[in-house]
């Protein structure tokens, strides 16, 4: 956990979420999880929030994750809309409002409806954003029209933070406005995805757009993959095979996981060689 933090860190990340879908937080047990939260807390700095997942199976088991995780060093928690039952619009604001009002730590609404079979209405999202504890919004949803709506109603709240959660539309998000992004395929190659926030930053569009096609190109392998083999592991096998040739962490996966099919170590390379290609544009233009 340290090793993974400190390579996000010196590459430029400017926050660190723990306990997510990609952290796996949904499969660890609360003790675990907070054991995650308290590695990571040891290598952030002030400057660096921590932010760390709480998404549990009803309120109790939420709030129950958000307190662990502000005794493990946590700044903000993360939260899902909770599994297992089907809620209503109305439950569902009444959850995540019953969740900010007794968090001990500011709240991140966090919607990915390939997870919860469920996604959050604009208006929905406009009344959580004005409670006082909740703070920011991930949105895994994909839907470009959806988020571009949300960041123009949302201007006059400038300190309220949104976050993109898809590789393909990070350049466009961060051109209308996203405060950032949180994604799961920057463990591939974490440079680039900093190189691409700071050229967007910048108003190098060039920079950026190329940036953005090689992580589109990449997101396809990854898309055509998991197509193939639609197991949530195909993504672990890909993520850990980057980070193992960096030297960043021996192993991340999990007992219960097969070894990596040949094919799938294929087309895992291929995706590496489309980063590094996205690392080779950053430093030439540095160079120029």
């Amino acid at each position: 956990v340290k090793a993974v933090c400190r390579e996000m860190i010196t590459a430029g990340c400017r926050g660190i979420f723990v306990a997510g879908s990609t952290g796996r937080g949904p499969w660890f047990s609360r003790a675990d999880r907070a054991a995650v939260c308290a590695a990571a807390a040891e290598v952030c700095q002030p400057e660096t929030p921590l932010i760390a997942g709480a998404s549990g199976s009803g309120l109790p088991d939420m709030l129950d994750n958000a307190r662990a995780m502000a005794d493990a060093g946590a700044r903000i928690v993360v939260a899902t809309v909770p599994g297992y039952y089907k809620y209503n619009p109305d439950e569902i604001e009444a959850i995540y409002l019953g969740f900010a009002d007794a968090s001990p730590l500011p709240v991140m609404v966090y919607d990915i409806p390939e997870f919860t079979h469920t996604k959050l209405d604009e208006g929905l999202l406009l009344r959580l954003a004005r409670h006082g504890n909740i703070v920011a919004f991930k949105d895994s949803s994909a839907d470009g029209a959806r988020f571009r709506a949300l960041v123009q109603a949302l201007a006059e709240q400038p300190d309220f933070l949104i976050f993109q959660g898809k590789e393909n539309l990070l350049l466009e998000s961060l051109q209308f406005g996203a405060s950032g992004f949180i994604v799961s395929l920057i463990h591939l190659a974490p440079a680039v995805f900093v190189g691409l926030y700071r050229a967007a930053r910048a108003g190098d569009l060039t920079l950026a757009g190329a940036i953005q096609e090689r992580i589109d190109a990449t997101l396809t392998l990854i898309r055509s993959a998991i197509e193939r083999r639609p197991e949530s592991s195909t993504l672990f096998y890909m993520l850990n095979q980057a980070m193992r040739q960096r030297g960043v962490c021996a192993n991340l996966l999990l007992s219960h996981e097969n070894d990596q099919p040949d094919w799938l170590a294929d087309v895992a390379q291929r995706a590496i060689a489309e980063c590094e290609a996205a690392s080779e544009l950053i430093s030439s233009h540095s160079k120029g």
